[in-house]
């Protein structure tokens, strides 16, 4: 009794409405999508011994649905009595488990395309127990759920996210659903005890050094709570590198952060480091905050223990005993050095296939013999390139530009030991202790570091190579060294280079064209700006004159395609927008304000960006040599004219510039241009008195002369404008209907500059206003006999008459046929008129 005392209220539901729908254990096929699976012995009963029941079960609900079985009792014998359960529509399908004791399977959900489950339960002869129940559902299989997440800023090469202590990270969740993702919800686990929702973008900032898993979990509406998640790694770090030799093993050092290419052909990866001899490992991989240490990640090698590379500087690492042993290679390679002479050997060695004709790696060399031992003591380390076809071989960590094995006594700073002189100190990057940097700050627990330095060579594309990279102690086992490779850094082609920066100097005025290579012209190139296709570019090489990240996916094959991208920046170019010869008054000592030209010369540009200097020649100009500084606002000429060069540059780089010019202008009495007379209608009393604006008149006075050089002014005589006293107002008003003006032009920098008009320069003139007077009406007989009244009428007749005493010579009388007609002065009618009767205006 005990699935009785268990569920009785479950029971009695089911013997009260379902009971048509349970099933018992038995052989058989059932298509349904209710009711209670029961063992054989049903609600109440145990079931028998020795069964060997197959029972299928389907959905009836339709196409797309499936059986979903929720076990809320399990009790056999357990080892003994088992039910299977398989995931289609026979027990040839994908076993989903067996089942047996008190494991309960919980909810079972088809997801084969048939929706249907099979269960096969088979018991022994020996003890019977209580069985199983299992409410009998259907349900919409779970779809497909693919997430991506993307942040700012963006993995690195191993994968992670890293930042510094107190940055924020930027995710956003790309979802696709197989089906829908209507009403599907989503959360995030920051992976430091902080959560959100939404797949949108969503910010965190973290607080605490560390390594935190990011985990986006999904969920669509299906009732089984269909779900899927997706992480990422954020590193947050502090002012030291940080050590790890978990997370990749040494062939996911080779593959995964220091090549990173699904391009490469790498084989035989190979390595040896204290470990495998009894001592401590010397092989790691690394991050660090990019600031304090060239690299942000990648690997490191030393003579000593990894993990005690992290800064800060304390003390001097000697980490490796006696018994771990020198390399024989790295011997043969450095001079000076044999193999009874070199102890602590790390390396890593494996063959590769380059796609293109060079390859190269940046790395950082370390060691704690830099200062006191610099002089003469030195452990080495080698890049040793093998051509496996000819078995030539080269060391490339060379010194650039030279032979020179790098090593204390290659690469130093006298600085830090007077008893030997500075060799290549342009490559020292760091020395820390009391001649150099406070310990506190070193990223790293080794005295002194180099800067980064790139290892490379030219090679046969697609030939066969082998590189081992190992460094060891020499002469002892005591003072370690490290060296340190940059992730991503190894090129077997379809890099794109440095990025090119106003920052790093290396970028070019706004327009210049760079060239873009691959490298790859064996491979399918598919090329972007800002993340934009770039129409019509499908070769290893693409000419550019654009500011933006360009990036260039190249496809080998299905399993090969590698990608890469270059920051390119351009230097702000400038214009000279306008520029405007300056002219003076040639009277007294004038000098030019050579500054007046600025404003024009910029434009619309941002004064911020560039700068503007002056020169006498166009050489100087063009080569930015003795700049007009002292005269610049007070510049005098001695000669009628005189050229100025000018030179507009950006202020970051000095580099990027244009050049014009301009002339410096002594004139004599500034030209007084011709106008016409001004006229005006008087009102009705005819007395002569209007109001002109003279202002109508000195455009046009002014000619090709500039209204910010000079000025006009009106008179009514010669000597009013000579001795520029009674100058009339703009708007002036007449005292006569004819006056003549007089106008004086003068400079307005310098007031000695003038023009006087001896003779006046126009007139003034006021016109009558014209008064009609109302004639009587002409009257005519009809001779015509033609039964239609019309005759022919002389209006010039009544022309005296409406004009009165008004001088015929001043004014004209034009006769219309109606009142719009005589307003607008149209279709005037000639005389004799001939008509019917008519009114005449």
């Amino acid at each position: 009794m005990k699935k009785v005392a268990s569920f009785f209220c479950l029971l009695f539901f089911v013997f009260n409405t379902l009971y048509a729908q349970d099933i018992l254990m038995q052989n058989g096929d059932f298509s349904q999508c209710n009711g209670i699976l029961y063992d054989s012995g049903g609600a109440a009963g145990p079931y028998m011994g020795n069964e060997d029941y197959t029972l299928t079960i389907c959905s009836d609900a339709g196409e797309g649905t499936a059986i979903q079985l929720d076990f809320t009792f399990f009790n056999t014998q357990n080892g003994a009595d088992v039910l299977s359960i398989y995931d289609g529509a026979d027990s040839s399908a994908t076993l989903i488990g067996s089942f047996s004791g008190t494991t309960n399977p919980g909810t079972i959900l088809a997801s084969n395309a048939s929706g249907c489950l099979t269960l096969n339960f088979v018991s022994s002869a020996g003890i019977n127990n209580p069985g199983f129940l299992a409410a009998i559902s259907c349900a919409t299989p779970c779809q497909d759920i693919d997430l991506s997440i993307l942040t700012s800023p963006a993995p690195g090469v191993g994968g992670n996210v890293i930042i510094n202590q107190g940055d924020t990270v930027d995710f956003t969740a790309d979802a696709v659903f197989s089906v829908d993702g209507t009403g599907a919800s989503s959360s995030w686990d920051f992976g430091d005890g902080n959560s959100a929702n939404g797949i949108n973008v969503t910010s965190h900032t973290y607080d605490t050094i560390g390594t935190f898993t990011v985990t986006l979990t999904v969920t669509d509406t299906n009732p089984t709570g269909c779900s899927e998640s997706e992480t990422i790694v954020i590193q947050v770090l502090g002012p030291y590198l940080s050590i790890d030799q978990t997370t990749y093993s040494v062939e996911g050092l080779v593959r995964d952060v220091l090549i990173n290419s699904s391009c490469a052909e790498v084989t035989n990866i190979v390595s040896s480091t204290g470990s495998d001899f009894g001592s401590t490992n010397g092989i790691a991989y690394f991050s660090g905050n990019g600031l304090s240490f060239p690299f942000t990640e990648g690997i490191l090698l030393t003579t000593g223990d990894a993990t005690e590379a992290s800064g800060p500087e304390s003390g001097t690492l000697s980490s490796g005993s006696g018994s771990w042993p020198g390399d024989e290679d790295l011997a043969e390679a450095i001079p000076g050095l044999d193999l009874n002479t070199s102890f602590n050997a790390t390396y890593i060695q494996f063959d590769f296939v380059p796609l293109a004709n060079t390859i190269g790696f940046n790395f950082v060399f370390a060691s704690e013999e830099y200062g006191t031992f610099q002089c003469s003591y030195t452990d080495a380390f080698a890049f040793l390139l093998t051509n496996n076809q000819t078995g030539e071989t080269t060391n490339l960590a060379l010194v650039p530009g030279t032979a020179d094995p790098i090593s204390v006594l290659s690469v130093r700073d006298d600085t830090h030991n007077s008893g030997c002189s500075s060799v290549n100190e342009e490559f020292f990057a760091a020395y820390y202790g009391l001649t150099g940097l406070a310990e506190i700050d070193s990223p790293i627990d080794f005295r002194g570091h180099t800067v980064s330095i790139a290892a490379a060579s030219t090679v046969i594309p697609n030939n066969s190579y082998n590189i081992k990279l190992v460094i060891a102690d020499a002469l002892d086992f005591q003072y370690d060294a490290a060296v340190f490779l940059e992730a991503g850094s190894f090129d077997l082609g379809g890099n794109l280079g440095d990025d090119v920066t106003i920052e790093a100097g290396n970028a070019l005025c706004y327009g210049g064209y760079i060239t873009l290579d691959s490298q790859l012209p064996g491979g399918e190139h598919i090329w972007y700006l800002d993340g934009v296709v770039i129409e019509g570019e499908s070769d290893s090489t693409i000419e550019i004159n654009e500011t933006g990240i360009y990036t260039v996916d190249i496809v080998f094959g299905e399993e090969c395609t590698t990608t890469d991208s270059i920051l390119i920046e351009y230097k702000p170019s400038p214009e000279i927008e306008s520029v405007s010869d300056l002219v003076l008054c040639n009277a007294g000592n004038p000098s030019f304000d050579l500054t007046e030209n600025d404003e024009l010369i910029i434009g619309t540009q941002d004064p911020n960006d560039f700068t503007i200097s002056y020169h006498n020649s166009q050489d100087d100009a063009d080569s930015d040599l003795n700049p007009i500084t002292t005269t610049l606002t007070n510049y005098i000429i001695s000669t009628e004219t005189e050229t100025i060069y000018v030179r507009i540059e950006d202020v970051i780089s000095e580099s990027c510039f244009v050049t014009g010019n301009f002339d410096l202008i002594l004139t004599g009495a500034p030209p007084i241009s011709s106008v016409s007379d001004l006229f005006l209608c008087d009102d009705t009393s005819n007395d002569g008195v209007e109001i002109f604006d003279l202002n109508l008149q000195t455009a046009g006075i002014l000619g090709v002369l500039s209204s910010s050089d000079y000025q006009v002014s009106y008179y009514s005589s010669f000597q009013d404008a000579d001795l520029s006293q009674n100058a009339l107002e703009s708007l002036h008003q007449t005292s006569t209907n004819f006056e003549p003006i007089y106008v004086r032009l003068e400079s307005i920098d310098d007031p000695a500059c003038f023009s006087v008009s001896i003779n006046a320069v126009f007139n003034l003139n006021v016109t009558n206003q014209a008064v009609a007077t109302t004639p009587n009406d002409l009257v005519e007989c009809d001779t015509t006999n033609s039964g239609i009244l019309e005759a022919s009428f002389d209006l010039e007749s009544q022309t005296p008459i409406i004009l009165g005493d008004q001088d015929p010579a001043t004014f004209t009388v034009t006769y219309h046929i109606s009142q719009a007609d005589a307003d607008a002065g149209l279709s005037p009618l000639s005389s004799p008129f001939t008509g019917p009767t008519q009114t005449i205006y």
